[in-house]
Order: structure tokens, then sequence, then C-alpha cells
């Protein structure tokens, strides 16, 4: 059901309306420069010396031809040339600074993106992770933002190159010549025309490509992982699994190919072209020439068909980064669709002081309603009033009714209080909220009597330590595991900390002690192991509230015991919410919350819940009493 859910999910970004080149987009990335302004000015006065010394050659080649030559003038001559060299050496050296500046903007404007991209991810709450594939969102950081390359690095330099040089070579073809200008401009009109056509085509592609090139990402690092590895070899699905990534693949190089294609006929036309227009223009001045009668001279033809050589490159260049513009549009309008999404859980903008040192740690619920977002805000870009209506519904038919509602319930210093009750009843949800991973909908949850969401989440991260069912590890070692909460720890609190977490025997016996390498998702200790190790790592913040959400699931009994004697001693003078799937684990707690679709149905000890919660006394029973033999 989750699965098929997501995939609806995934459906609905994927079938997102194909937005058109929008000039809110073309304005969203011109600001991307806005920081280098200083740069560009000085990029765009090297391009326009540049471009004027491109066309003054030509000049002086007709000069040569029509004065120097003709009258012996070898002083003249020996300037011209002399000129003509001089300008090819300081257009090189222009070259080769507009190319570094160019490269270097675009490539800290391309960080700059990721950054951005990255951080604003990092603002996002678990909600949107929850329904978003992870290759999503590593292609939209990774290939997304390296495709905007080329656009980023040389498009400005070579867009505002390419136009100085076409402008400076039209105004000196018509000063040639404007009856020879016409013959080689004419067909100018069909050409642009042609290209917002092609252009549109490869946008579309773009999008397609990086779709398929996402979900090769999801599934590669699905089926790859330690967990995926596993399950497809104990279910013998190895061949399945490499059916359905060669599809993808192909599908992937189809697009790739399309895409890559698309336009090349344009471009071989548009070489052609102007590839034939010389001769054009040699037979047209070759007959005024003859004729006699015509103001056009040998020099005129050659400074024309030269300006006019000089002319293609810049002419096909200026075509084709249109095209390319436009199909790189389609991956800035993926990037920018995520730096849109409202973080919603936001740090207010005077959070009140918080000093850990000076918390009690007294925890209240207060009327407390919760729901789930059901459609990830990325997925609801529409583009008519009947797309929106079709949304509207869809939405209504999945929005679900409150998650939580009415949740009420305190927590003194230094007490320990348990919510428990069965799976999807909201145990979870009720502490996520106090941790600011969700944000209440109605009601408030406050820690000493101040609002969690008056206080800055980084505060909040200092007041709770949150040990999760899913004990994640970093591909790293021991040590930069256990340091992640808190890098400036000693040898002594690590050593400390792993004690208390009954671990420490285990890292001592090891031969690399805590620069043991863990391996992905720390696979190379067992559940248990990393469960422990997990606890350490909350042990050495020193947090003044304990979040436990089913924090002894994956241990045996042996490790729960150990786990349960260390964790009794760290909950000394601390604040703890343990929320429970094992009633032995909670048993002795100050106050037990029995949740059941996410209301508190009953609350109090267990001797007192055993005698009125026909609930807690059906999950009691199930988990201490002996389950009789089938045989």
């Amino acid at each position: 059901m989750v699965r098929g859910h997501v995939r609806q999910m995934s459906r609905a970004f994927d079938d997102a309306p194909k937005r058109p080149i929008a000039r809110k987009t073309l304005i969203r990335v011109s600001k991307l420069y806005r920081p280098y302004r200083s740069t560009l000015f000085t990029v765009a006065i090297l391009i326009f010396i540049s471009a004027l010394l491109m066309v003054a050659t030509p000049l002086l080649i007709r000069q040569i031809i029509d004065e120097a030559i003709p009258t012996d003038d070898r002083t003249q001559l020996y300037w011209f040339t002399g000129w003509m060299i001089g300008i090819a050496a300081v257009s090189g050296g222009i070259s080769y600074g507009t190319s570094y500046l160019n490269i270097r903007t675009g490539l800290t404007v391309m960080e700059d993106l990721r950054l951005s991209v990255y951080a604003h991810l990092q603002k996002l709450p678990l909600s949107f992770f929850t329904s978003t594939r992870t290759g999503d969102l590593q292609t939209r950081i990774s290939s997304d933002v390296a495709s905007t390359q080329m656009l980023l690095t040389d498009t400005l330099g070579v867009l505002l190159s390419n136009s100085v040089i076409v402008i400076s070579a039209v105004v000196a073809m018509l000063v040639i010549s404007w009856q020879l200008s016409i013959v080689a401009l004419i067909t100018l009109p069909i050409f642009t025309f042609t290209m917002f056509k092609v252009g549109k085509r490869r946008r579309e592609l773009t999008r397609r490509t990086q779709k398929s090139l996402s979900d090769l990402t999801s599934r590669t690092g699905e089926t790859l992982s330690v967990s995926g590895v596993m399950l497809s070899k104990t279910f013998g699905r190895e061949a399945d699994q490499f059916y359905d990534f060669k599809q993808n693949s192909s599908e992937l190089t189809v697009l790739s190919l399309r895409q890559a294609m698309t336009g090349q006929r344009f471009s071989v036309v548009i070489q052609t072209f102007f590839t034939m227009t010389p001769a054009i223009i040699w037979l047209i001045g070759g007959y005024f020439i003859i004729d006699e009668d015509s103001s056009i001279s040998l020099g005129d033809i050659v400074a024309f068909t030269a300006i006019q050589a000089r002319l293609l490159f810049p002419m096909a260049g200026l075509f084709m980064r249109g095209v390319e513009i436009s199909s790189s549009i389609a991956l800035f309008d993926r990037i920018f669709e995520y730096l849109d999404i409202d973080p919603k859980i936001k740090d207010p903008e005077n959070p009140v002081s918080v000093d850990p040192a000076n918390f009690k740690g007294e925890i209240e619920y207060s009327g407390v309603g919760f729901k789930y977002s059901e459609i990830p805000p990325v997925a609801r870009t529409v583009t008519n009033s009947a797309e929106e209506k079709e949304r509207k519904q869809s939405s209504k038919e999945l929005e679900p009714s409150f998650t939580l509602s009415n949740i009420d319930f305190s927590v003194p210093s230094g007490g320990l209080t348990a919510l428990v009750g069965p799976s999807g009843s909201g145990k979870t949800s009720v502490g996520y909220l106090l941790a600011r991973l969700y944000d209440a909908d109605t009601g408030s949850v406050s820690i000493d009597g101040i609002n969690v969401k008056d206080m800055a989440q980084a505060d909040i991260s200092k007041l709770i330590g949150v040990v999760s069912q899913d004990s994640f590890m970093f591909h790293a070692t021991i040590r930069e595991n256990l340091v992640f909460g808190k890098s400036d720890a000693t040898e002594q609190q690590m050593i400390d900390a792993t004690k208390a977490a009954q671990i420490f025997d285990l890292i001592d016996g090891l031969s690399e002690g805590f620069d043991t390498m863990v391996g992905e998702r720390g696979y190379r200790l067992s559940g248990g192991e990393r469960q422990r190790l997990a606890i350490a790592r909350v042990i050495l913040t020193n947090p003044r509230i304990l979040l436990l959400d089913e924090a002894t699931s994956s241990l045996d009994t042996l490790s729960e015991r150990m786990i349960q004697q260390a964790l009794t001693r760290l909950r000394e003078g601390r604040t703890t919410v343990a929320i429970a799937h094992r009633l032995s684990t909670v048993i002795a707690a100050n106050q037990i919350l029995v949740m059941d679709g996410g209301k508190i149905s009953d609350r109090g000890t267990n001797e007192e819940l055993l005698e009125r919660s026909s609930l807690y006394r059906r999950l009691y029973e199930e988990q201490f009493t002996a389950i009789p033999s089938l045989s």
C-alpha cells in the first residue's frame, strides 16, 4: 500500500505539466550572476575589443589588395601586414583571458547553485524525504546542476561575443556592399524560426532524459545497497533486477541519442548554407566586376567573403546556443522546483535564547493536532484551471483526517513517560513533534514553557537527544560516527560514552579500535551493536531530554538488558520520552500513554493500565504470555 502510494506521488510529479520557457526562469538564471557583475563587465569589454579586432583584419586585407599592391607601396604593405600580425597576437591573449574569466565565473555560479539546492533541501521537513526518492534528489543536485555547466560557464560570453561579432560584421558588410549583404543575409529569418522549433523539442527531450536518469539513479541506489543486494540474493531475483535495469538504461540511451541528434540536421543545413554562400558572392561580385560599371572592387569581394567566413561560426554558434539554452531551461526548471518548496518548519525571526544547562526539561503537549501532507509540493505545478480543478479533486480524495488529535500530556523534569500502542497509532509522530522533525498543526509543544516553534532548530537539537529505531551509520569509522553530534569530543569522553552504552569492550577488542570502518549503513556491525553505538553517540552529546524511538527494538535479550542498565543510569536527572514496542522496557515508567488511532486512549502506570485498559492489557498479554506450542 505504501509503495503504491509512493508510485502515485511519483507519477504526479512525472506527469507535471511541461512548462514553456518562462521569462521568470530566465530572469532567475540571470540573477545567479549578480554577485559577479564586475567580472562580467570586464568580460564584456574584452569581448567588444576582440570583436572589433576580428572585423578589422578583413578590412586590412582589402587595403592591401586595393591600395598597397596596385601602387607597389611597400610601406603600406609593411604597415597593414604588421597590424594584422599585432591584431592576431592581441586577439589570442584576449581570447585566453576571456575564456578563463568565463569558465571561472560559470563554475562558481554552478557551485553556488549546487550549495543553494543542498542547503535548501536540508531545511525541508522530514515528510518531504519520506515521499521523495533519494535518486531524484541525487540527480538534481549532481547531474542536473552539472548539466548546466556549459550554459553557465560560457553561454554568456559566447552570446555576447558572437552578438558583437555578428553586428560588427554585418555593419562592415553593409559598408562594403549593401547588394552583396542582402544576398548573404536573406535567409536569416528562416533559421531563426527553425531555431525556436528545434529548441522546444530539445527542451522536452531534456526533461524526459533527466527523468529517466533519476529513475536509473534511484534503481541503482536501491538494488546495489546492502539491503537491496541481500533481498535480491535471498529471493533469487538478480536476473529480474538486471532486466529492469537494462530496460531503464536502454530508455536513457535512446532519449540521450534523440536529444543529442535533435538539431544536428539544422546545424548541418546552416553550415552548408554558409559554406555555399561565398561561391554565390563570388558569382555575383565577379559579374559586377566584369561589367566594369560597378563600384565593387576585387578587394571588396575578398574582404566581404573574409568577413562572411568569420561570420559563419558566430552565426552558427548563436543559433545552436539558442537551442542549448532552450533545452537547459528544462534543467533549471527542475532545480528551481526544489528551491521553490516552502520549508514550512522554519526558525523564528527572533528565536528564544536557549542555554541547555539552564533548562529543567519539563515537557508539555497542549491540544496538539497533526496530519501528514499526502502530495509533495513539487508535484503541484499546474498551468490551467482544468488541471487545477483536477488536482484539487484528487487531493480531496487523498486528504487524510488528522493523524494526531487532542494530544494533551506533560512530562515533569527528570520523569520517564512512555508511549505505547499498536503500529500506526501515532507514537512516533508524537515524539517527532517534540524534536520538531514535524510541526504541530494545532495546539503547542513546549519545553520549560517555551513553544518549540519559538526556538531555533539548532538549539532544539542541543536540548534533545534522539535514538531512533533505524540506527543509521555512515560508511566511516566508529570514531567518525560516534563524534557526529560532538565533533570536539575527547578520547576519554568517547570511552566513557561507549562504556555507558555497553559497547566499549567490543570496540576495544577490535584491531583498529575506534578507527574501525563500520561499512555502508554500519552493516559490519550487528543490529544490537549499531543500536548501542547510536546510543553512545547521543550519550556523548549529553542532552537534557532523551527521545527514545524503539531504541531497543533491534536488540537481543542480552543486549537489551545491557542497554536497559545503561539507560537507567543515563536517565538520572534527565527527562525521557520513550516510544516503545517492547513493554518490558517501559513498565517502570512514571507515566504510560496508550495511543490508539492518533489519540491517547488511556494513561497511567503499568499496574493501573492493566486493570482498566483492555488495549494495554492485550498488548501486555501478547508480549508476556507464552505462545502455546503448535505441535
